[in-house]
C-alpha cells in the first residue's frame, strides 16, 4: 500500500520509550519474559531481522550505496514475504556500527523520518511530546532564545544555557557531538532518524551523556535524481516550505540539497502599544551534502548546514509579582514618578496606575506587557545593539566523514567537524512597562573536533569491536548585560575548552546466542574561564552600598568576580566503563543486563551579585545505571515489545538555585545525592496491513537521599520533586490507511500523550509546578496512487490545553515567569515527489 510523504513503502514505525513503577518486582517482570520466550516459537515463523553477531556494517560501502538509493528500504523492511506484513526492521548505530534495534542491547527509541512526516515535527525538540521518559524545554529558563532547549532523559539533564556549564543529554548530528544548548534546536532538514539512548553513554559518546544521548543522522545523497517539496499553511499565518532535490554529478559522486524556511506569528500576545506579539517563527535553513565513492572501499561524506533566524524574544509571560520583594519596592517608591500611590500597599488606585509594578501585569499564559524599552540610558545604550526584543541566531557547520575498508574484517572511520553560533537576544524580566530587570545577550561560539575510529570482526564474526579516539576544542564569549533598576552589569563569560578521550568497546559471543559487551573510555576535559565579561557598568542605586568582598562600595569598573583580569581553570578526568551481557532466546525475544557509567564535566558559575573574591566553580557530577531489559517481536512480527527496568545513582547533583547566603543571582551548586529508578515498556502493533497502532507507558521514581547545606540554603529539601522528572509518562498513536480505488490511499491518524506532574524549578515554587496534561493530536494524510502527490490537514493540542514548559523565579525582583505550550494550531501540507 502507498503511504504519505515518501518515507516507508510499507509500514511506520515509532519506538517510545516506556516506565512502570519501580515498585513492580524484578520477579514478575522475569516470569512475564519467561512467559514470552516460552510462547514466542509458535508465534514466530520469521528468521532474526539480524544476526547478533553482525559485523561492522558502518565498513561495507556497497551496503552504504544501496542504502543511500533507496533509504527507506534501509530504514524499515516492513515486509518478508508478500503474506507477512509486519513491524519494521529499524537500523541504529548506538554502538557505532549498524544493527538491527532489536539486537541492540540498550533502551533505545527510534523515530524514522517516515515518523516525522506523519507527526508533523519540525524541530528534533518536538519529539520530547511522545517520547517517553523525555523532556524538551524548548525555552530554558533565565534565556529569551528561542534557539535554545534544555533535554532531559531519565529525569537528568541541565536546565541552564550559560556558555560554562554543561548539558546533561548528548546531542549528535551525524556523530558530532553539539557542546552547548545554544544552537541545538536542529530543524527537521533531510534527517533518516533520531535514536534516543538512555541512560548513561559515557563509552562510546563521552562526557556530558550521563542521562543519554540523542543521536539525528541525516540522509546520504542518492545516486538517482529525484526530490520532493512540501509547502504548509496554518494559524498564525503560517507559511512554511521545504524541499530535498538529490543531485547525481558522475559515477561515484553524488550530491543532495534540502531547504527549509518557517515563518508564523506569535501566540503571546502584547497587550501594550510598544509591546510586540511573542512565540513567532521566522527561520531559514539549508544543507548541502555531498558523498563520494572513489573505490569500492571507500567512501566520503561531507556536509555543511547553516540557519539564520530572526525572531522576537522568547514568549515568557509574568505569572506572578510581588510588589514587596526588594526591587519593586525600591522601582515603586524611586522611580515610578508615583511612590503615593505605586509604593502605598492600601491605595486600590496602584492597581490600576500604569507607572506602578504590581499584579497588574500578570497576563499569563498568552498576554504580557513587555514593552522592551528602558528608562534608563546606561543599559540601552552598552554592548552591541540597543534594547529591543529580538531572538537572532545565525548557525553554520561543517563536517566530513570518511569510511575506509581496510580488509574484509577491518575498517577506519573518521569524523572531522567544525560549528560555529553567533545569537543575541533580550529579556523583559518584570513583563511591564516598568525597569526592574532587563537583559540582552552576545554570544559567539565555535567548536572543532577530531574522531577516528577503527572498527573489526573476528573468530568468524564472533567479536565485534571498536576503538577510538577523540579531540575537541571550544571558544565561546558571552556578554550578558544585565539592567536592574538603574544599575548595570555585564555577566558574561569568555571560555577556552579542550577535550581529549580514548575509547573502546567489544562484543564477543561466549556461546551461541549468548553475547558480552564490555567498554571503557579515559576522558580529560579542561575549561578556563577569563572574568573580561564580568563588572559594573553602571552601580546605580548600589553605589556606595558595602557590597564588595572588603565591605567598601561599589563604583563603576569594578570586578563582578576579581579582580579583572583574572582566570580560573578546572580540569576534570574520568573513567567510564560498561558492560552488558544478553542473551537471544530465540528469532523472537532478546533480553539483557547492562552496567554503565558517565559524568558531566564541572565549570563555573557566571552569574554573580554581590561581588565576590574568586571566580566560583563547581565540580562534575556523576551517574551509574543498572539495567535489565527485553526486546520482543510476536506473531509474525505483528506485534513489538521492547522493556527495560533501571536503577540510576546520581551523584554531586549540579543544581541551578538562588542561595541568599551568597546573593540573588542564580548560580551552579553541587548541593544533592539522588536515586532514580523506573520501567520503560513500549509497543508497535499491526494487527492487520491497514492498520498500525503505537504506544506506552513510562514512570520515574526520582527522588533527593541527600540535599547539602547549599541546596537548603537554597530551599531544596529531600521531599522536592527532581527537575524535570515527571512520574508517568504515556502516549499512543493511531493510523488506518483507507484505499480509495483510482485516487489513492486515505489515512486518518490519532496522536495522544500524557505526563504528569512536573516540577520545573529545583526548589519547587509551586506556581511552577505543573499538573498532569494530555495532548491530542490528529491529521488526515492522502496519497495518490502513484505516490507522488499529497495533502495532509492536521490539528495540534486539540482541546487547547493550557500547560507551563519551563519557568523561573526571581526572589529579588519578585517576579515568577514562564513558558507555556502553543494552543490549538491547524495546518494544511501539499507535497509533491519527482
Amino acid at each position: 500500500m502507498g503511504r504519505i510523504f515518501l518515507e516507508q513503502p510499507n509500514g511506520r514505525f515509532f519506538e517510545g520509550r516506556r516506565k512502570i513503577s519501580s515498585r513492580v518486582s524484578v520477579l514478575a517482570l522475569t516470569a512475564a519474559i519467561g512467559n514470552l520466550a516460552a510462547f514466542a516459537p509458535a508465534n514466530a515463523q520469521e528468521p532474526p531481522e539480524a544476526s547478533p553477531q553482525t559485523p561492522p556494517q558502518s565498513a561495507d560501502v556497497t551496503n552504504r550505496a544501496e542504502a543511500a538509493t533507496e533509504p527507506e528500504t534501509a530504514l524499515a523492511d516492513t515486509t518478508t514475504t508478500a503474506d507477512n506484513i509486519g513491524v519494521g526492521t529499524i537500523v541504529v548505530t548506538a554502538r557505532r556500527r549498524e544493527e538491527s534495534l532489536q539486537d541492540t542491547p540498550i533502551s533505545i527509541s527510534a523515530v524514522t523520518a517516515n515518523d516525522l512526516q506523519e507527526r508533523g515535527i519540525n524541530t528534533v525538540t518536538d519529539i520530547g511530546d511522545f517520547t517517553p521518559n523525555v523532556r524538551f524545554n524548548s525555552s530554558v529558563p533565565v534565556s529569551a532564545s528561542n534557539a535554545t532547549a534544555a533535554i532531559y532523559i531519565r529525569g537528568i539533564g541541565q536546565n541552564d544555557y550559560q556558555l560554562s556549564a554543561d548539558p546533561g543529554v548528548g546531542l549528535y548530528l551525524d556523530g558530532v557531538y553539539i557542546s552547548r544548548g545554544v544552537g541545538n534546536m536542529l530543524d527537521v532538514l533531510d534527517i533518516e532518524r533520531i535514536e534516543v539512548l538512555r541512560g548513561p553513554q559515557g563509552t562510546l559518546f563521552g562526557r556530558n551523556t550521563i542521562g543519554g544521548a540523542v543521536s539525528v543522522v541525516t540522509r546520504k545523497p542518492a545516486d538517482e535524481l529525484s526530490g520532493r517539496v512540501q509547502l504548509t499553511t496554518g494559524r498564525y499565518n503560517r507559511v512554511q516550505a521545504n524541499g530535498i532535490i538529490d543531485v547525481p554529478i558522475t559515477d561515484g559522486v553524488y550530491s543532495s540539497l534540502a531547504f527549509f524556511y518557517h515563518n508564523r506569528e506569535g501566540y503571546v500576545d502584547g497587550t501594550l502599544i510598544n509591546a510586540p506579539d511573542l512565540g513567532d517563527t521566522n527561520s531559514l535553513a539549508g544543507r548541502f551534502a555531498i558523498r563520494l565513492e572513489p573505490t569500492h572501499n571507500l567512501s566520503i561524506n561531507i556536509a555543511v548546514d547553516g540557519t539564520r533566524s530572526r525572531e522576537e524574544s522568547a514568549p515568557n509571560v509574568l505569572i506572578e509579582a510581588f510588589e514587596d520583594a526588594d526591587a519593586a519596592q525600591i522601582y515603586n517608591g524611586v522611580f515610578s514618578g508615583a511612590p503615593q500611590i505605586c509604593a502605598d500597599p492600601t491605595n486600590p488606585a496602584r492597581l490600576n496606575d500604569a507607572r506602578c509594578y504590581n499584579s497588574q501585569w500578570e497576563l499569563a499564559p498568552f498576554e504580557h506587557a513587555g514593552t522592551f524599552q528602558t528608562i534608563f540610558p546606561q543599559f540601552d545604550n552598552f554592548g552591541s545593539r540597543r534594547y529591543q526584543s529580538a531572538s537572532d541566531t545565525d548557525i553554520w557547520g561543517i563536517y566530513g566523514t570518511l569510511e575506509w575498508e581496510l580488509t574484509d574484517n577491518i575498517s577506519f572511520k573518521s569524523i572531522t567537524a567544525y560549528r560555529s553560533v553567533e545569537g543575541f537576544w533580550t529579556r523583559d524580566s518584570d513583563h511591564s512597562p516598568a525597569s526592574l530587570v532587563q537583559t540582552k545577550n552576545d554570544w559567539t561560539q565555535d567548536q572543532f573536533s577530531q574522531e577516528v575510529q577503527l572498527l573489526g570482526n573476528a573468530f568468524d564474526d564472533r567479536l565485534n569491536w571498536v576503538i577510538g579516539a577523540y579531540y575537541a576544542d571550544e571558544q565561546g564569549d558571552h556578554r550578558d548585560v544585565v539592567g536592574i533598576l538603574d544599575a548595570v552589569f555585564l555577566s558574561g563569560a569568555t571560555l577556552e575548552a579542550e577535550s581529549v578521550a580514548f575509547f573502546g568497546q567489544a562484543t564477543f559471543e561466549i556461546v551461541e546466542n549468548l553475547n558480552l559487551t564490555a567498554g571503557i573510555r579515559w576522558t580529560e576535559d579542561e575549561k578556563t574561564f577569563f572574568n573580561d565579561n564580568q563588572f559594573i557598568v553602571e552601580a546605580g542605586v548600589f553605589t556606595g552600598a558595602p557590597l564588595n568582598p572588603d565591605g567598601s562600595g561599589l563604583m563603576d569598573g569594578d570586578p563582578l568576580m576579581g579582580p579583572l583580569g583574572s582566570s580560573s581553570t578546572v580540569s576534570d578526568d574520568a573513567w567510564t566503563p560498561m558492560a552488558s551481557l544478553s542473551y537471544r532466546w530465540n528469532d523472537s525475544l532478546l533480553t539483557y543486563v547492562s552496567y554503565s557509567e558517565g559524568f558531566k564535566g564541572g565549570g563555573f558559575t557566571q552569574r554573580v551579585f554581590p561581588p565576590l573574591p574568586d571566580i566560583p566553580t563547581f565540580r562534575p557530577e556523576f551517574s551509574t545505571s543498572y539495567e535489565f531489559g527485553f526486546k520482543s517481536d510476536l506473531f509474525d512480527r505483528r506485534l513489538r515489545i521492547n522493556g527495560a527496568i533501571f536503577r540510576n545513582d546520581y551523584t554531586d547533583l549540579q543544581l541551578t538555585v538562588n542561595d541568599p547566603t551568597l546573593g540573588f543571582a542564580p548560580i551552579v551548586q553541587n548541593a544533592a545525592q539522588a536515586r532514580i529508578e523506573g520501567f520503560e515498556l513500549e509497543f508497535e502493533a499491526r494487527p492487520i496491513e491497514p492498520l498500525r497502532l503505537q504506544a506506552g507507558v513510562g514512570y520515574l521514581d526520582a527522588r533527593y537521599l541527600e540535599v547539602d547545606i547549599r541546596g537548603r540554603n537554597a530551599g531544596v529539601t529531600v521531599d522536592d520533586r527532581l527537575q524535570n522528572a515527571p512520574e508517568w509518562t504515556l502516549s499512543a498513536s493511531a493510523a488506518y490507511d483507507i484505499d480509495i480505488i483510482g485516487f489513492g490511499t486515505l489515512t486518518p491518524r490519532v496522536d495522544w500523550s500524557y505526563r504528569s506532574t512536573v516540577a520545573n524549578d529545583a526548589v519547587n515554587t509551586p506556581q511552577l509546578i505543573q499538573g498532569g496534561y494530555h495532548l491530542l493530536n490528529a491529521s488526515l494524510n492522502f496519497l495518490d496512487e502513484d505516490e507522488r502527490f499529497g495533502l495532509r490537514f492536521e490539528v495540534k493540542n486539540i482541546t487547547d490545553e493550557v500547560y507551563l514548559g519551563s519557568g523561573y523565579f526571581d526572589g529579588f525582583g519578585g517576579i515568577i515567569e514562564g513558558v507555556y505550550g502553543r494552543p490549538r494550531e491547524w495546518s494544511l501540507t501539499a507535497s509533491v515527489r519527482f
